[in-house]
């Protein structure tokens, strides 16, 4: 499994563009792609000659990690003419590109949880470098009518005392926005009071049109140059974007650190690439003002036939080679079926009904725009132009426009938080004062549910956790002088704690800190529920069973096992049967008593992934009226990598959301809209436990004695699957809302289970060798 912090990033939306665009021309079809970020004109002939020289010459070997002495010295002097800035050799390094320039700063700037300002519209890299620093990216929207450009005013707004750096780039990928030097010297007078770096994205330094006169933040004074790390390299100006060169140029211990992780990772820019970007800095430089006019030219004409088009608005850029229209008053509408809902779905209709690739604003933080490149031949230009401009006058408004409001509360934890034991009494009573004097008065909810027998109190200052509690479970009264028998604090936004929760079993406390994942909340209630109803059913009768349970003719039946043994699939091919009706899908309260399992279902709504609608078409049309958690809303947080490779993704054709793009991603569904009130029940009479198992080779079903059944539940693992619950170690009884393992807790859980396995029958199943017809087949002959 790839890090979480890998996960959570998604791979370059422009590069994925890219490539489905070139997979669309080997099939025979004339696409034409508009998604690109590079100049369409070969390098200069003395430049590849150089790097051939190279390469004539053996210089194939490692170079100082920091780049070739000649080559810092040409970028200083480069750096001198064009901008007036003053750079030594040991103040820049050189790097496999300017995008690896910028990773390698981020990573020696950022420590966890500083923050990094980021203007919106953005280059879809800026976020990702910052998380993979574990950095919080501030996002800063600004405005069309501004030109694109971060104002003053709001970079004041924007900072605190976590602010590490904020990203300037100047002209602007995607917008093609500039600065003027008046503008850059109203943001300096806010960065020199402020203890912040400026990251000075400047690659497209060079491509400017209208006589703009480009300044470079760094010369604005000596006192921001301290403060100012530049980034540029070859990759735009000369037509390099393959050799893959670029700089950075700052303060000499920034550098410094950053040279000290380049070493760790790349060692050095290429050799060969150093000695061609040597030549590009320090030979002629006429290629590069014919590049500008030409892309003057593309950029007038392609505003030229935008401007015709009635509903579009386009900035007129003055740097780069993107266009970035408004394209908002086409959305919510059709063609041929396909409605358009946003900008990933008009990218889509384009690359479909034009045969043209652009790259959706959303990738950028402005899901109103999409990003045209002008780098490419008139000719295409040409082209596309009159194909989009066919294709969009095709749109027309929607005979019915439905809009689905999805309740979905984004959580910034992701996954359950881990639940220490505290046993001190001191430790509990100061963590509750602590919780205590957070929650204050004002924002502050408390509720009562009734979970299995017990009455347990919310106290948390989360709405969304709030609302998720008493949504999902039945309320409990709470008259003056009724105790509840336990309670949880989930208290958010305590500074200096990471994301925890914590049990106090003496006095029935939980605690959970810094997290609102309703997951977490939900497990540690349910833990504390199931202390407490075997501490009032006595001596191993009352308990509770982890699994997805369903009732036949008054008798239940509860899958159970860890992941890996296809538990979720049997159990929805079951409830495809009538006879089956549903009960719970993840867990039970039991009470024994007179041979007789009376298992109760202590939740008004089930808990599901919302992945789940793979499994039961009804589900996807349920979840829209239902309260979710973490649904993807947009294509970069997707995680499934199978959709992914297809092209046949929701979001990619306009979808406002996707259910299984994110493993995290829950719904709290009313379980009586999977066909009505008599399709669901409450409580059953527990008649069989099946353990389920997945290999090629077992046997389809095993009935356990009940020895064996208790050995393979405390073991809390399958053969053939691994478990995956805590990490992939074994849990006991398949149960991870069982609160801390100490040896009495196991031993009431032991007891629990074995007077259970007195009266329901226990079958070991494996779903590797038979599927739910086998399981049905059992369970309706009562064999």
């Amino acid at each position: 499994m790839i890090s979480e912090k890998v996960q959570r990033i998604g791979a370059s939306p422009t590069l994925k563009i890219s490539a489905r665009a070139k997979a669309m021309k080997a099939e025979g079809i004339d696409v034409i792609d508009l998604s690109v970020g590079e100049p369409d004109f070969p390098t200069p002939e003395n430049i590849k000659e150089a790097g051939i020289k190279a390469i004539r010459d053996n210089f194939t070997r490692y170079t100082e990690s920091d780049g070739i002495l000649a080559l810092r010295k040409a970028i200083a002097k480069r750096l001198k003419e064009d901008y007036g800035l003053e750079y030594g050799p040991k103040q820049i390094i050189v790097s496999a590109g300017a995008k690896s320039s910028l990773f390698h700063l981020v990573q020696a700037l950022v420590d966890e949880g500083e923050e990094v300002i980021i203007p919106a519209p953005y280059w879809v890299t800026y976020p990702e470098c910052v998380a993979l620093a574990k950095g919080k990216s501030v996002i800063v929207p600004t405005r069309e009518e501004d030109g694109f450009l971060l104002t003053p005013e709001a970079l004041r707004a924007s900072i605190s005392p976590a602010t590490k750096a904020i990203i300037l780039n100047n002209p602007s990928n995607p917008t093609g926005g500039a600065y003027t030097r008046d503008q850059l010297l109203a943001l300096a007078e806010v960065i020199k009071g402020e203890d912040v770096y400026v990251i000075a994205d400047e690659i497209y330094a060079s491509l400017v049109f209208d006589s703009f006169k480009f300044t470079s933040f760094a010369s604005l004074g000596e006192d921001i140059k301290k403060k100012t790390v530049v980034i540029n390299g070859v990759s735009k100006s000369y037509s390099m974007t393959g050799w893959r060169i670029g700089f950075a140029a700052g303060p000499a211990e920034v550098i410094d650190g950053m040279s000290k992780i380049q070493s760790h990772t790349t060692s050095n820019a290429c050799s060969i690439a150093q000695k061609a970007s040597l030549e590009a800095y320090e030979g002629p430089q006429y290629e590069v003002p014919k590049m500008v006019a030409e892309f003057q030219r593309r950029r007038n004409y392609c505003l030229m036939r935008l401007a015709a088009v009635q509903g579009l608005s386009c900035f007129r850029p003055q740097g780069a080679f993107y266009l970035f229209p408004n394209v908002r008053s086409f959305y919510d509408k059709e063609a041929n079926g396909a409605k358009i809902r946003n900008s990933y779905g008009l990218a889509y209709y384009l690359l479909k009904e034009a045969r043209v690739a652009i790259v959706p604003g959303d990738a950028f933080g402005a899901d109103d725009h999409i990003r045209l490149s002008y780098a490419t031949s008139m000719a295409n230009l040409e082209k596309s132009m009159d194909r989009i401009i066919e294709a969009l006058a095709k749109l027309k408004t929607a005979k019915k426009v439905q809009r689905v409001a999805l309740a979905n509360a984004v959580t910034r934890v992701k996954k359950a938080v881990p639940v220490d034991i505290v046993a001190d009494a001191r430790m509990r009573d100061a963590l509750v004062a602590e919780m205590e004097s957070q929650l204050g008065y004002e924002g502050r909810y408390e509720w009562n549910a009734r979970i299995g027998g017990a009455v347990i109190q919310l106290r948390t200052n989360v709405a969304h956790l709030n609302d998720f509690w008493v949504e999902n479970f039945p309320p409990a009264s709470g008259e003056a002088g009724v105790k509840p028998h336990g309670v949880v604090y989930a208290v958010d936004g305590i500074a200096g704690r990471e994301p925890r929760g914590f049990y106090h079993e003496a006095t029935q406390t939980g605690v959970l800190v810094n997290t609102d994942l309703y997951g977490s909340l939900r497990g540690l209630a349910l833990g504390l529920a199931m202390d407490i109803a075997a501490r009032m059913g006595g001596a191993g009768m009352s308990g509770a069973v982890r699994g997805m349970s369903a009732d036949v003719d008054g008798n239940g039946l509860i899958l159970v096992g860890p992941p890996g043994t296809k538990k979720t699939d049997l159990f929805f091919e079951l409830l495809a049967d009538p006879r089956f009706r549903l009960q719970a899908n993840d867990i039970v309260f039991a009470e024994i008593s007179g041979g007789r399992v009376a298992a109760d279902c202590v939740e008004r709504k089930l808990y599901l992934p919302t992945s789940a609608v793979e499994l039961d078409p009804r589900l996807a049309p349920l979840f829209d009226r239902s309260k979710c958690e973490n649904v993807v809303v947009h294509k970069d947080a997707c995680a499934d990598r199978d959709c992914q490779r297809d092209d046949d993704c929701r979001l990619d054709k306009g979808s406002a959301y996707c259910y299984k793009a994110a493993k995290e991603a829950t719904a709290l569904l009313d379980p009586a809209w999977l066909g009505g009130p008599s399709a669901a029940v409450k409580k059953t009479n527990l008649k069989w436990l099946v353990l389920l198992r997945n290999d090629a080779t077992s046997p389809a079903v095993v009935e356990l004695s009940k020895d064996e059944a208790l050995r393979a539940l405390e073991a809390g693992e399958a053969a053939g699957a691994k478990s995956a619950l805590t990490g992939g170690k074994p849990q006991p009884y398949y149960n991870p809302h069982l609160l801390g393992a100490a040896p009495e807790k196991l031993e009431a859980q032991r007891a629990f289970f074995g007077r259970l396995l007195e009266s329901v029958r226990c079958l070991l199943f494996n779903s590797g060798v038979a599927g739910a017809a086998k399981l049905k087949d059992i369970v309706l002959s009562g064999r």
